[in-house]
């Protein structure tokens, strides 16, 4: 996880083994070739990362006619 003052980046590469990108610059075509960037993050205080179950970089959402140079990136909260 990045720390940063006391918050961390809740979406850390420990939930999944794929790339980490959350952008792709469609004008390069960078999509496709797999070429992004990560620049897209979840921060969250100490107290709130101790309750993150899971989290994922949606790339399938990226994909498709029309869609965001960005991908969601998602996390779920254990109550």
């Amino acid at each position: 996880m990045y720390s940063c003052r006391s918050n961390l980046e809740s979406s850390s590469s420990r939930w999944s083994r794929a790339p980490s990108h959350t952008y792709w610059d469609y004008t390069q075509l960078r999509f496709p070739r797999r070429e992004g960037m990560r620049i897209d993050f979840v921060l969250a205080s100490p107290a709130l990362a101790r309750r993150v179950s899971g989290a994922l970089i949606d790339r399938e959402e990226r994909k498709g006619k029309g869609a965001s140079d960005h991908a969601p990136v998602v996390v779920d909260l254990a109550d």
